[in-house]
């Protein structure tokens, strides 16, 4: 009995770490998809740009990054707020990291030829969720424009 409730702890400690993992990849995502959205157009080249991203973010296979995509889109769909996503962001990524992150956010803003005001507005306050000072936010802004 003893033995039993040991092995169904440690599998919950593994599917916890695995929880994780999965949590942080859905809420990278799911913001990128929302930048993509914000500005009431399905670009094409703002989709491949959150493809190559995520690829490049996680190591994901092609198909595993559309299932994630896929995915962020319902969990976009249904959530109130951006805090169930900035909040993950919060908790597994450094100040370094969540900058990283915002430069991306600009990628893919930019990838269109055009950075729309909703789409700088939400980036903007995704920085704020995700404690990035407004410099910092700028110059995840300048460095995704010399990457463009």
């Amino acid at each position: 009995m003893l033995q039993k409730l040991k092995n169904m702890w440690n599998k919950s400690d593994t599917a916890n770490a695995t929880n994780k993992e999965h949590d942080i990849s859905l809420a990278i995502t799911a913001v990128m998809v929302e930048i993509m959205h914000i500005d009431g157009k399905l670009d094409e080249a703002e989709h491949n740009e959150i493809i190559t991203a995520v690829e490049k973010r996680f190591g994901l296979s092609t198909q595993e990054v559309h299932e994630l995509v896929e995915q962020a889109k319902k969990e976009v769909g249904n959530a109130n707020d951006m805090h169930q996503f900035t909040s993950q962001i919060i908790k597994h990524y450094t100040t370094e990291e969540r900058i990283d992150f915002l430069k991306e956010l600009w990628q893919i803003a930019m990838a269109d030829g055009h950075v729309d005001p909703y789409e700088e507005q939400l980036i903007r306050r995704t920085a704020e969720l995700i404690g990035v000072y407004h410099r910092e936010f700028i110059e995840a802004k300048i460095a995704a424009r010399k990457a463009s």
